[in-house]
């Protein structure tokens, strides 16, 4: 399932080019321990986890009429406890992924955060930031962005969307095994246009709601973190809810841009447009990322021209559609193209697969001092009501980027 779903992501434009199966990627044989960069702000950083449960919505990837959607998330957030007390796992259960999961050979690699450590009592709120995943990999993909912000004094909620993720079991010792809902699978003989414009139909029509109701459910839940006894109670600013995602997760915090109101400011890490935001007026400010990097003339030379072909039909569709979303704003939006980057720079993915070692990309630690630089400065002026220079001089000390920006 998982190498379907990367196939025809891959095709999409939604996943990394060059290969539909972490496995083919070859992760580095020599992945340090300590993986990540030092975040750089004035907080540390603490992390923890929950699994929450809507017990108002059954579990459409599943036939099994008592199940129920389950959400497992991460957090990260500014602490008190000194990271040196203790650097907290990369992957925190990895039988939540199954005993043959690529993550294994990650298993050993530890972030900058402390688990479980004491909320900072430096500010008496915080910022809450949530965030949505690509699809195909897990929550914690993204965490060189997540440490990045907790850093800087934002609570990063991490959305887990079971169903288009690896996901087979939750910490509450029940299994997940979807049955139902599956992408469609390449028909032989069927030109990858055809595949292609089925998954897209798909995606949009039956995926893509399911995850925008994740990701109000998750609102809620946050909303009542803040109000119920617990590490959190009176520390949310659920005034200043941002949305982030990378890929169809990127998707994810456009549209919930548009539709809920409690999201003030959204970024999109190289996301596809879905839902009404390509066609419907974007009211609130936003940030669109894209990769610079060439899929179709860079794929390796395995792939058809049928599909080099797929894939730059893709990029004009999603660039029309972008271009569409930004003429439609009635509010203020931002442009970050990075030079030399895929769509793997994105996530972790470029700490650690040994096709990022290549001299034609930019090195991942590079590509997320750029992401992360940009992501918070934007976040920084449309929730904590910040100025940052970065947003104002467009390319700053970045002459990789190619930036725009507009104010109605």
């Amino acid at each position: 399932m998982m190498q379907t779903i990367r196939r025809i992501l891959a095709v999409l434009g939604l996943a990394m080019a060059g290969s539909s199966d972490v496995r083919a990627q070859a992760m580095m044989a020599d992945i340090p321990i300590h993986l990540f960069a030092q975040p750089g702000g004035p907080y540390e950083i603490g992390t923890r986890d929950f699994l929450w449960v809507d017990a108002a919505r059954p579990e459409r990837y599943t036939r099994d009429p008592t199940d129920r959607r389950k959400l497992p998330v991460q957090v990260w957030y500014p602490a008190a406890t000194p990271t040196d007390s203790g650097r907290a796992p990369y992957i925190h259960s990895l039988a939540e992924f199954g005993a043959s999961t690529s993550l294994k050979v990650l298993e050993h690699v530890r972030t900058n955060a402390t688990m479980d450590a004491t909320l900072s009592s430096a500010e008496r709120k915080y910022p809450v930031i949530v965030y949505s995943h690509g699809a195909g990999w897990p929550r914690f993909s993204a965490t060189f962005v997540a440490e990045y912000l907790a850093s800087r004094g934002y609570i990063v909620f991490a959305i887990e969307h079971p169903g288009l993720d690896q996901t087979v079991s939750f910490s509450d010792g029940t299994s997940f095994a979807q049955d139902t809902l599956l992408l469609p699978r390449p028909v032989p003989g069927e030109s990858p246009r055809i595949t292609a414009t089925r998954a897209t139909q798909v995606l949009n029509d039956v995926h893509f709601p399911i995850w925008i109701a994740d990701l109000r459910f998750a609102l809620d839940r946050i909303a009542a973190l803040d109000t119920s006894a617990g590490p959190f109670r009176g520390r949310l600013d659920v005034d200043r809810i941002g949305m982030l995602g990378w890929s169809f997760g990127g998707a994810a915090a456009i549209e919930m841009l548009r539709v809920d109101p409690r999201v003030k400011a959204a970024v999109n890490h190289d996301g596809r447009l879905f839902g009404g935001a390509p066609t419907e007026p974007i009211t609130r400010p936003f940030m669109l990322f894209h990769h610079g990097i060439d899929d179709a003339a860079t794929a390796p030379a395995f792939v058809p021209e049928a599909n080099r072909q797929v894939m730059r039909e893709v990029l004009a569709e999603t660039q029309a559609a972008d271009s569409t979303a930004r003429a439609r704003a009635t509010g203020d939006w931002y442009d970050v193209t990075i030079a030399r980057t895929n769509h793997g720079h994105f996530s972790d993915l470029s700490l650690f697969l040994a096709v990022f070692g290549d001299t034609a990309l930019l090195r991942g630690r590079r590509a997320h001092e750029i992401i992360s630089a940009y992501t918070g400065a934007f976040f920084d002026r449309y929730l904590k009501q910040r100025p940052n220079g970065l947003l104002d001089n467009g390319r700053g000390q970045f002459p990789e980027v190619a930036f725009r920006q507009h104010s109605p």
